[in-house]
């Protein structure tokens, strides 16, 4: 399991998700890595350190594993899963992966019977040859994004920068614009999507006070569903 940015050893998110595992099948173990968004490593930094530091947790198991995460966790788990499902680092015995709160969630792909909508706020990224699970909030900017909203070119020109010196700021022009030079930047502005425009607002309350990135998947039981489903799932010989 991989917390969240500035939860390296999770919180009350993953922790229901933990929690609602059948211990029977299940043994949680949290892997450390930076967890940070700008202050001392970009949040692409922080991601590819914690890839690196997966990597080395499922070296360390004796057992079959599955990849688990929560928001940059999520991003973490989800892109390690994705290179594997790919074959990029075979001999890795990983059976299933559950995402919760997924930066790079792909449109329609949730638990439930509700579609949240949108997709993550960083774009969308498959996950073809391993079992995946998504949980994803309604109203979660980070997961369930629309296309079309503005919030997306604050992931795109953050995605790099840190506030560790004057190395870093050079480092986050170059790649902005690098970034910009390749088509990179996600086109949220594109007429197709005019009807998606507005909602920046009501997408940034949600995530700044009404817990629609945090609480939401605690008080409306998404994380423990996610579970069950995992448990039922391995109970039933599917994965």
């Amino acid at each position: 399991m991989v917390g969240g940015t500035w939860n390296p050893a999770g919180d009350g998110v993953t922790g229901a998700f933990i929690e609602a595992l059948n211990k029977a099948m299940f043994t949680a173990r949290m892997v450390p890595y930076p967890a940070d968004y700008g202050s001392k490593l970009s949040y692409t930094a922080s991601v590819a350190e914690g890839k690196r530091a997966l990597l080395a947790a499922i070296d360390r198991s004796p057992n079959p594993v599955v990849l688990a995460g929560y928001s940059q966790g999520a991003a973490v788990a989800g892109d390690l899963a994705a290179e594997i499902g790919r074959g990029e680092h075979p001999g890795r015995e990983v059976v299933a992966c559950a995402l919760i709160a997924d930066p790079r969630r792909p449109a329609g792909r949730y638990l439930g019977d509700i579609d949240p909508g949108g997709h993550g706020v960083v774009g969308e990224r498959e996950i073809d040859g391993i079992p995946t699970y998504w949980a994803a909030a309604p109203g979660d900017p980070i997961t369930a994004l629309p296309a079309g909203n503005p919030l997306r070119t604050i992931a795109d020109l953050s995605a790099f920068f840190s506030f560790s010196g004057a190395d870093a700021a050079l480092t986050w022009g170059q790649q902005m614009l690098h970034t910009a030079t390749r088509n990179q930047l996600q086109r949220w502005w594109s007429p197709a999507n005019w009807r998606q425009w507005g909602g920046a607002i009501a997408y940034a309350r949600g995530y700044l006070f009404d817990g629609r990135h945090t609480d939401d998947y605690v008080r409306c039981g998404h994380a423990r569903a996610l579970a069950q489903a995992l448990n039922l799932d391995v109970a039933e010989g599917r994965i």
